[in-house]
């Protein structure tokens, strides 16, 4: 997607180690024997916002190096999943010269790569796609589309190689609304990930239907403002979440370092020479990289910390631990936000089923039992503090879910 040799060459510079020499030592060893004994003690605590018990798994994974998850790691990245978009990338003559990844990580912002929209009129013309993607019955799915306001906000930074852009808040015809596929929380916190964790990500590389990478890029290293992760499968699409298995965002993928054969052409996986006409998950990869989330805060409240939407997101990027897991609808909303939205009936949270869920919802009281709901939405009594989701279904075959978290 848009990459040139200039990209390439700057990250080529910037690994100044061997990948897979990192890569193997660091499979030898657990997180423990990698990371500094302070960093660790961040990482841990981070790792305990799943919850004390629930927790205990993650603890293991980083002190002994085990690698069981808890069930709710597969609901968590569903919900997670649904904030990832694909986007048809169109130039300023609204010419299609690709496609991309890229993440809600606000009510109305999303995140990619300045390579992907490195201007307003690029932004202007292109168009995000959510839910592409099959249904648990192989089924590909109607895609919501969503334009993009450029006009309302707009920044890019070529150093990070990231652009933050509005969306429109709801689809051409008003059917739909942003709000409904939530969005993921940046933390503003440096240590969601530390050398010899698995990453995921969420992606649709050659703007195929949405997947996802587990256990395929292991962290290596971190230098400067780079996240560094190997692998030796996976391709990865420009612009795409990066995850810890807690399903933090830790960084938004940018490229990484091709593999280049004597002559320095770059190597494709079926033996070819890359060109700029080519897509980049054909690339062979020596190692992939990311521009942290922290990073991304950080610029964003340099430039823009005033405007109101970037306001509301640096709100919401505290370094608790707890507050920065994803949970249902918008990680990244705090017990009190969450509570003021049930308390003011929020469009932007409740629209989407108000009136189309007659069915009984069951909801936990905490002690084991449940209460059964049987009227309107806007009847919905629970005890906070807690977080919900509101999901409908999008024809996906997918059933609409109310999920209430307490704490």
């Amino acid at each position: 997607m848009r990459l040139t040799e200039a990209l390439l060459r700057r990250a080529e510079a910037a690994l100044t180690f061997d990948p897979h020499e990192e890569r193997r030592a660091l499979l030898d060893r657990t997180t423990v024997a990698a990371a500094d004994a302070a960093t660790l003690r961040r990482r841990i605590a981070q790792a305990l916002g799943e919850g004390s018990d629930a927790a205990q798994l993650a603890v293991d994974r980083l002190v002994s190096g085990g690698d069981h998850l808890n069930a709710s790691y597969l609901e968590r990245g569903m919900i997670a999943a649904d904030a990832v978009a694909r986007i048809e990338v169109r130039n300023g003559e609204s010419e299609l010269v690709g496609h991309a990844t890229g993440f809600m990580v606000s009510p109305r912002l999303l995140l990619t790569n300045h390579h992907v929209l490195p201007t307003a009129d690029d932004a202007a013309q292109s168009w995000l796609h959510f839910r592409y993607e099959y249904d648990a019955l192989g089924r590909l799915l109607q895609p919501c589309v969503f334009g993009l306001e450029p006009s309302t906000l707009f920044f890019t930074d070529a150093e990070l190689d990231i652009t933050v852009v509005a969306v429109a808040p709801q689809t051409p015809d008003r059917r739909q609304r942003v709000s409904r596929f939530g969005w993921l929380r940046l933390s503003a916190s440096a240590d969601t990930i530390v050398p010899g964790e698995w990453l995921t990500m969420v992606h649709h590389p050659e703007g195929r239907p949405k997947q996802v990478a587990l256990r395929q890029n292991l962290l290596i290293n971190r230098t400067g403002g780079d996240l560094w992760y190997a692998t030796e499968t996976a391709p990865a699409s420009s612009g795409a979440p990066v995850f810890n298995d807690s399903w933090q965002v830790v960084g938004v993928h940018r490229l990484g370092a091709p593999v280049r054969d004597r002559a320095g052409n770059v190597l494709t996986t079926d033996g070819e020479h890359w060109t700029a006409d080519s897509d980049e998950t054909r690339i062979v990869w020596r190692a992939g990289v990311a521009t942290p989330a922290h990073e991304v805060l950080g610029a964003l409240a340099a430039m823009h910390g005033e405007h109101p939407l970037i306001a509301q997101l640096l709100a919401e990027s505290d370094t608790d631990a707890a507050e920065a897991i994803v949970v249902p609808l918008g990680s990244g909303a705090d017990a009190d936000t969450a509570r003021g939205r049930m308390e003011q009936a929020d469009d932007e949270a409740i629209a989407p089923v108000r009136g189309e869920r007659e069915a009984l919802i069951p909801i936990s009281n905490g002690d084991g039992a449940h209460a059964d709901h049987d009227g309107p939405e806007e009847a919905l009594t629970v005890t906070v503090p807690l977080r919900i989701t509101v999901r409908q279904s999008n024809g996906s075959g997918r059933a609409p879910a109310l999920g209430v978290n307490l704490s």
